[in-house]
């Protein structure tokens, strides 16, 4: 793979940056990652795991023997599976739109898997959207993107349970469009 973006925008791979975010404490082996992305075969999962890996956007945490094999465990490298600001300026529009499209399909199919289960569960449907323009001059919004951004780590970084119950996995998608 030439570059990040590349590597970064790629279904597959998405989806196991997606199930690496859930598993950040302990991490995941390949097989693991098997069994939670049900959709891709285990040959070309491990493929893009690898992939992934030589790229250094996942990294191994630890190593367990079972029997005569080494168990890898891997997490997400957050910092190498974000798109700086240079990086993103340097690639085409074309790509742009593709790697937004994938993003986009990503959430539309993880919405329709959450539909499902919850009409199979008989859950009430909790999800929300909403749309808003604001209108900020750059210093405030430059303000507002940074306090977004803390917000969100803050949350990121909390542990997964919480109150000694279990916490729910909640997946918050945010485009941020300027005016044309």
């Amino acid at each position: 793979m030439s570059n990040k973006v590349e590597i970064l925008m790629h279904p597959v791979r998405m989806k196991i940056c997606q199930t690496l975010m859930r598993h950040k404490e302990n991490g995941l082996t390949p097989l693991e990652m098997v069994k939670l992305i049900k959709d891709v075969p285990q040959a070309t999962l491990y493929r893009h795991i690898q992939i992934m890996a030589d790229a250094n956007i996942i990294r191994i945490i630890k190593e367990k023997k079972v029997k005569s094999v080494s168990e890898k465990y891997y997490t997400l490298n957050e910092t190498e599976a974000k798109l700086d600001v240079e990086e993103w300026k340097r690639i085409s529009n074309e790509e742009k739109l593709d790697y937004l499209s994938y993003y986009q399909l990503s959430l539309m199919t993880q919405y329709r898997a959450y539909l499902e289960k919850s009409d199979e569960n008989g859950q009430e449907d909790q999800a929300t959207f909403t749309v808003v323009e604001l209108n900020l001059c750059e210093e405030q919004f430059q303000s507002f993107q940074s306090e977004l951004n803390d917000l969100m780590n803050k949350y990121y970084n909390t542990s997964s349970e919480s109150n000694g119950t279990e916490a729910s996995v909640r997946t918050i998608g945010i485009t941020i469009i300027p005016d044309a």
